[in-house]
């Protein structure tokens, strides 16, 4: 019989409610191990990241066997994004994190949502839309950032209010210097497009989204002069360098045509929160246009082949875990622990296509696409 999480937090408290859920958890994905040839992970040694490998045919399939797997034999380790009090203490469990390789045979496939994606279906729209470019225009011009560098006017930069990239802005618009010390921008979309048309074998199709002069921090690279000559550094206190790396591209033959695969690099990232809206985002704000117009160049049938997501670190967020932080949604994810271990039906936490909440879950995405699509700068603070 499934556990009542509720009552068991009231009576033995979250701590062992939590240590009951990992348990389980750990004893579910050994014995699934054993089974199971599309699904390992490594075990557990001190000082390892432990590494985890799941095929599934959808995007909740995947997501529900990893957070499994996180739970149980994930690396316990407090981040600077758990919460602390007023001392410096912190006020959550550790979070528990893994490297992990996910692989969706079919990633359009219904069905796609789970009931328990963090935040439900809100904001896979916007995310969607953001994807796409619709948000480029937020981000800080190359250029405007040469200039203030030029003048010693680096703080100017902080307070311009803009974003300094977006994953589209580096996909679509990757700044570089040209041999003349320009600034210029290079669209690597179209160069994996341009790649693949001119040589649909290619193993080269790829983008990247990293920027050292940026995203490696503290080694000079970004040194200039303010306006009293002395000399600074060009570092944002609060700069976060993107969680995506890299997306590869592979064209493999059919009987048909071809089928489109790709793979994704994920620096960090949040399995309960970015890891179901980043998929959504990739797959319908990329890999299917990508698909498209390479259908169209090529003159053949193109179809979705498997998408595979690499994190070199996916984590559940220790407060997430948590009731007193995090609400139903904590109660919601230690549930289904025990409906897993006891062997629920996945249908069973799907929002199914033919029901009244998957038929509003459309619309809402839809909606919220549109709207975003229609009008850009909606609940921009800067």
């Amino acid at each position: 019989m499934v556990e009542n999480v509720k009552e068991m937090i009231k009576k033995e408290g979250i701590l062992k409610t939590l240590t009951h859920a990992k348990k389980l958890a750990r004893d579910y994905v050994y014995d699934l191990r054993k089974k199971d040839e599309k699904f390992s992970f490594s075990d557990s040694i001190e000082g390892h990241e432990p590494t985890i490998y799941v095929v599934r045919k959808t995007l909740p399939e995947v997501w529900d066997v990893i957070t499994m797997t996180l739970l149980g034999i994930g690396t316990d380790i407090h981040t600077h994004y758990d919460p602390v009090d007023e001392k410096g203490n912190y006020t959550s469990f550790p979070s528990i994190e893994a490297t992990v390789l996910a692989h969706i045979e079919e990633p359009f496939s219904e069905k796609r949502f789970h009931k328990h994606f963090l935040g439900g279906w809100l904001g896979f729209g916007d995310y969607k839309a953001e994807i796409e470019g619709v948000k480029d225009h937020w981000v800080l011009e190359p250029g405007i950032v040469v200039d203030f560098l030029k003048k010693g006017k680096f703080n100017e930069i902080k307070d311009y209010g803009s974003w300094l990239y977006s994953y589209s802005q580096r996909f679509r618009a990757y700044p570089y210097l040209d041999i003349e010390a320009k600034p210029q921008t290079i669209n690597q979309l179209q160069s994996v497009l341009d790649n693949l048309t001119k040589d649909p074998e290619s193993r080269s199709a790829q983008c990247i989204t990293w920027d050292p002069r940026w995203d490696h921090k503290g080694q000079g690279q970004m040194k200039y002069k303010d306006e009293n000559g002395n000399e600074k550094l060009a570092i944002f206190d609060d700069y976060h360098a993107p969680c995506l790396q890299r997306l590869w591209w592979r064209l493999l033959p059919t009987k048909e045509g071809y089928s489109l695969n790709l793979n994704t690099d994920w620096r960090s990232r949040c399995h309960l929160k970015a890891f179901p809206q980043n998929i959504f985002g990739i797959t319908e704000g990329i890999m299917e246009p990508m698909r498209k117009d390479l259908e169209e160049a090529l003159q053949t049938p193109i179809k979705i082949g498997r998408y595979v997501d690499k994190s070199d670190t996916l984590h559940l967020y220790g407060h997430y875990l948590d009731p007193a932080q995090q609400g139903l949604d904590a109660e919601a994810y230690l549930q289904d622990i025990f409906r897993i271990a006891e062997g629920q039906s996945i249908e069973e936490r799907l929002i199914l296509p033919g029901t009244p909440m998957y038929d509003i879950m459309q619309e809402d995405i839809n909606a919220e696409y549109q709207k975003r699509k229609a009008n850009p700068d909606f609940d921009r603070t800067n």
